[in-house]
């Protein structure tokens, strides 16, 4: 589908100060057949006097204004408006590589066969300072069925996020956004992935992702966000169970690397009896002593981590984790 018309979805709530740059690099793409949907979320800073300003500039832009609702609220939005045959999607305050759509564009292009493409991605501060390069931790396969795809997310080598990709229009029917959660990119890709034929992966950078002090997975503990996580961690093992029992182990080695992950992080005045997800998480580490010392996908430092909270108590274990951070 040469010079498709591709929709590139943006949710704004309060970016005032990163639109030039992350609505300017959409601008400036050598793929010129574009329309660009800013989705003003409610801001109450200038984000939408700027997106009136790019659209009375250019004529691809245009802008949709609403009440807050979230960024799968906006997402959806977006969606709904948007009439482009293949369908991406930027984050506010993100920035991507000129050429990017131009090479995501070329792989569905080469393949009808292809539901999805997917770039690099590289991790810096706001400062611009690098954090994870261009491809880190991702595997190195250049094309995945929905099952590849799947057992990379259990693996944590998949990609999950919708920024990095350029979706088929046709593809996306029947999906929208699951409203009112968190890590929404996640929840909603494991549903894909069982629809996905083929992603196709371009070896090239095209991705900035702005991690900001403000980030729902750094800073303080929320305890919204962990029981998502632990939610999807469920499905997952659901989901495998059911349709890639091959994967069973893997799935396994999924949700034990989650559930280590909210034990490092939920504070010692959580752990407790009255806090369900923690009760419950902490006790399938425990009854997994045997897998944990077998699971052939843990890192050494996984495998340490894991085997401390299955055999000794959950919260003298966070003060030693304290003490040895201190001592750093």
């Amino acid at each position: 589908m040469e010079n498709a018309l591709i929709s590139i979805i943006i949710p704004v709530y309060n970016a005032a100060k990163y639109l030039e740059r992350s609505v300017g690099s959409v601008l400036k793409q050598s793929y010129r057949n574009l329309e660009i949907i800013t989705v003003d979320d409610g801001s109450t800073d200038d984000s939408l006097e700027l997106l009136n300003s790019f659209a009375s500039s250019d004529s691809r832009v245009k802008v949709i204004h609403k009440e807050n609702g979230g960024s799968s609220s906006a997402r959806n939005a977006g969606l709904k408006a948007a009439t482009g045959e293949y369908i991406g999607f930027i984050d506010a305050d993100d920035y991507i590589e000129y050429d990017m759509y131009e090479n995501l564009a070329r792989l569905l292009d080469e393949d009808p066969k292809t539901d999805v493409s997917q770039i690099l991605s590289c991790e810096e501060n706001e400062n611009g300072e690098l954090i994870k390069a261009f491809g880190d931790g991702f595997t190195d396969e250049e094309q995945q069925t929905g099952k590849d795809f799947f057992r990379a997310l259990l693996l944590h080598r998949g990609d999950s996020s919708f920024c990095t990709k350029l979706f088929r229009r046709e593809f996306f029917e029947g999906f929208s956004f699951p409203e009112g959660r968190l890590n929404e990119d996640f929840d909603l890709l494991v549903k894909m992935s069982e629809k996905l034929e083929l992603l196709k992966v371009c070896r090239e950078p095209g991705y900035h992702i702005v991690l900001s002090t403000e980030s729902n997975t750094r800073g303080s503990y929320r305890q919204a966000f962990y029981e998502n996580v632990m939610e999807n961690a469920e499905k997952m093992l659901a989901l495998a169970a059911k349709k890639y029992p091959g994967l069973k182990e893997e799935a396994a080695h999924f949700y034990l690397v989650q559930a280590m992950w909210l034990l490092l992080h939920i504070p010692v005045s959580e752990m407790n009896g009255d806090n369900r997800l923690y009760t419950k998480v902490y006790g399938n580490v425990k009854s997994h002593k045997r897998f944990i010392r077998r699971d052939p996908y843990l890192t050494k430092k996984q495998r340490r981590n894991l085997l401390i909270f299955a055999y000794l108590p959950a919260k003298s274990v966070k003060r030693l984790f304290g003490i040895i951070k201190k001592t750093k």
